[in-house]
């Protein structure tokens, strides 16, 4: 039996996860190279729940001159407390964080961030026991952001310590400010606005020398870019190659975390092959050789099975269950069908081509193309490849954990336009049924459905949408893993397979599902397309892909005509 791991999920703030013994993943060669690159001035954007706020806490620890007594206790075991820097605890490091601003209306957004960042401020002069009583109390009664920070600066100014100053989600309240009113979010980055004023004055400090450097983390450029030459200084190393993995988990990394807690090494292979496909899949450079693991779910799996080395009954770690509410608001961004459409199509192909932009110009319109980057910065699209032509990108989901969020969230959107009320026990409940081998229950919830569709749209309405519909309400049930037009040796492409998932070691029915739609002026020729996938499934059937996974397969053609699901096992 091994000695118990302790695995740090949710925990950002390194003095906590060191003290109190958990597992603490290196990343620090990264503050040397940063020093190394003599840029002073960075962004560096990720995906959430991938590690940001612990790369700021630990930047926190190192540089500032407070904690520098605490420093052989913190780093004395990691890359950079064997090789310090010449900048090690030579700064006061001011924070700030605008997540958890209340972002319902303008007023209560624009309150919330001068009262953010009046708590930072108010925090760190305290602790640093910086300027007389009145001085503190005249910067913390200015009544906006812009003047509250240009106060404190002014007043900094002839401090001998410089500032470094850390910005964790520095977007995070703008990006809400934007699903709701694209009109505000303008508002408050422009010439004017209260968020590209306090940026201003943060450019003009770094000019001055009060604030020496600062390191800006977030998950989308947009307001970055939307700032413009308010805050023009800045160098971007979110597509930077040699920092590519310096948030999130390599494959080793994740390897020796595995190593810790597993008990039978006969079984690593297949469980660094699960965790690979439910949290792996990031890249941001095109040129990186490797992509990098969401490392906060990947530490939610690890901790879920170091107490019995059982998967978890969730792949997909509640904390980030999805919130309808917040994903239609981002859906709703400029236009909200075409950015359906997009889904759609990223759903039913798993990837989609684009221009890879690096700045948002809300001075022409949001886009095909801004939406897809939109969705790759936010993490729920990745790089897959430069397209043949040299022009354009290719963007794919990047693991399993996205695919079943966008189908999760596609499944609402369809039970909506059927104009039923939305029935997820149902759907959940005859999935389980599925399960346990009894399909016709599942079929004839796919056919209600499809029913209500066809109808609302019969003039566009093709087979996509019955095995979409299919896979839609199959990733409800948190019962099957889903595999969608995978290619055969046979030459042809399987519409759906369901799987149990890995967590799930009883034995199931599982499925193959070949899908056909007939209309209604094609319904004579519906015993040659019946025999025609007939045929289909019986040969992929013999290819070896599909007898590997023959245990409990139940093979199905499936044909959606007239107002009608015919289904016939084979």
């Amino acid at each position: 039996m091994k000695q118990p791991v302790y695995f740090p999920c949710g925990i950002s703030n390194l003095e906590d996860l060191i003290s109190e013994g958990y597992v603490f993943v290196d990343k620090t060669p990264y503050i040397a190279l940063l020093e190394k690159s003599h840029e002073k001035q960075v962004s560096y954007l990720r995906p959430r729940r991938i590690g940001k706020s612990l790369l700021l806490s630990m930047l926190e620890y190192y540089y500032d001159v407070r904690h520098k007594s605490k420093f052989e206790t913190l780093f004395g075991n990691t890359y950079i407390g064997q090789n310090p820097t010449p900048l090690a605890s030579s700064f006061r490091v001011l924070k700030f964080d605008f997540s958890g601003i209340d972002t319902r209306t303008q007023e209560k957004a624009e309150l919330g961030f001068l009262k953010n960042i009046q708590k930072s401020l108010k925090s760190f002069m305290r602790i640093h026991k910086l300027f007389d009583e009145n001085s503190r109390k005249e910067i913390l009664a200015e009544n906006a952001p812009a003047n509250m920070i240009r106060a404190f600066l002014e007043e900094y100014k002839d401090q001998e310590t410089p500032i470094y100053l850390l910005i964790d989600e520095y977007d995070h309240f703008t990006n809400e400010i934007l699903f709701r009113d694209l009109r505000e979010f303008k508002k408050s980055v422009s010439q004017d606005g209260y968020v590209r004023k306090f940026y201003e004055n943060i450019k003009t400090a770094t000019q001055e020398g009060s604030v020496n450097r600062f390191f800006i983390t977030g998950v989308s450029p947009i307001t970055l870019d939307s700032l413009t030459s308010g805050f023009n200084i800045v160098t971007h190393l979110t597509h930077s190659k040699p920092f590519h993995d310096m948030m999130g988990f390599t494959e080793d990394e994740v390897g020796k975390l595995l190593d810790l807690t597993l008990e039978d090494e006969t079984h690593r292979q297949g469980i660094m092959a699960d965790i690979k496909s439910w949290y792996n899949g990031y890249r941001f450079n095109l040129g990186a050789t490797n992509t990098v693991y969401n490392s906060n779910m990947t530490l939610y799996f690890l901790k879920e099975f170091s107490e019995e080395q059982k998967y978890p009954r969730l792949m997909l770690d509640p904390n980030i269950m999805p919130d309808y509410g917040k994903l239609k608001a981002m859906f709703e961004v400029a236009n909200y069908e075409g950015n359906l459409e997009t889904l759609a199509h990223i759903l039913e192909h798993g990837e989609i081509e684009s221009e890879q932009i690096y700045q948002f110009d809300f001075t022409k319109p949001f886009g095909k193309t801004e939406f897809v980057n939109f969705l790759y910065y936010l993490g729920n699209l990745t790089l897959k490849e430069e397209r043949k032509s040299g022009v354009g990108v290719i963007f794919k989901i990047p693991n399993q954990v996205i695919k079943e969020l966008y189908w999760q969230y596609y499944a609402f959107i369809l039970q909506q336009r059927t104009e039923f009320e939305y029935e997820a026990d149902g759907v959940k409940e005859a999935v389980y049924q599925a399960v346990d081998g009894e399909i016709e229950p599942f079929l004839r919830l796919v056919e209600k459905s499809l029913k209500a569709l066809s109808n609302r749209d019969f003039q566009r309405f093709d087979e996509k949408y019955v095995k979409m519909l299919i896979i839609a309400y199959t990733t409800q049930g948190n019962a099957f893993h889903v595999i969608s037009e995978r290619e055969t040796t046979a030459g042809g492409y399987t519409d759906v397979e369901l799987y149990i998932r890995p967590n799930n070691l009883k034995t199931h029915a599982q499925y193959i599902f070949e899908i056909k739609y007939i209309k209604k002026e094609d319904e004579a020729n519906f015993e040659t397309i019946k025999n025609k996938a007939i045929t289909q499934l019986q040969t992929y059937l013999q290819t070896d892909e599909l007898i590997r996974s023959k245990r409990e397969l139940q093979a199905y053609i499936i044909i959606f005509v007239k107002d009608a699901l015919y289904w016939e096992r084979v």
